[in-house]
């Protein structure tokens, strides 16, 4: 395909895929090109912490949860279109409890959903599953946890059922705890 140059938006109802060709095996490969969502146009709620929340579509979660005590948060149903921005909106220093995100019913994340973590000081990552459904953090009990202030995980839905992660995390040199991982 030739390069084309466009004066105007570039539209997509399913999201954008990148596709690569091995040039050994001429085999093609495709990936979402998923970075975090523009937010025009979300509605934004400041949300307390709670043992179970629900999370609203097409909205920014602004969530004072610590790691004091456990929170389950819970998506709503995948459905195209769909954006969901869970917002850090203190710093996660108050223990070591944890905080799940939840698909609603067979909502899945999807398979090779690759998320950051922060292991012995060092960043590793954790990469879904098929058929997953829980995102689970377990924050370290101190000030150095990648899941901040200011912090943001966007779930967004590109076909039905199916969620997509895109992260904004901390990048300071000393937030190097928490860990993330999936779980089914």
């Amino acid at each position: 395909m030739a390069s084309t140059t466009f004066n105007g938006p570039v539209r997509s109802e399913k999201g954008f895929q990148v596709a690569t060709k091995n040039t050994s095996t001429g085999a093609i490969t495709t990936r979402m090109s998923s970075g975090m969502p523009d937010l025009t146009g979300l509605s934004i709620a400041d949300v307390a912490t709670a043992s179970s929340l629900t999370l609203a579509a097409d909205t920014i979660s602004v969530v004072d949860y610590t790691g004091a005590a456990a929170a389950a948060c819970t998506l709503p149903a995948a459905t195209a279109g769909t954006i969901v921005i869970y917002c850090q909106a203190k710093d996660t220093t108050g223990g070591t409890a944890t905080l799940t995100f939840d698909a609603a019913g067979s909502d899945v994340w999807a398979t090779g959903t690759v998320i950051e973590s922060r292991g012995s000081d060092e960043v590793t990552f954790d990469t879904s599953a098929a058929g997953e459904t829980q995102l689970v953090f377990t924050p370290a009990n101190a000030t150095t946890n990648l899941l901040t202030t200011g912090g943001q995980i966007a779930f967004i839905c590109y076909e039905d059922a199916t969620w997509h992660i895109a992260t904004s995390l901390a990048r300071e040199t000393t937030q190097v705890t928490g860990a993330f991982a999936f779980a089914a």
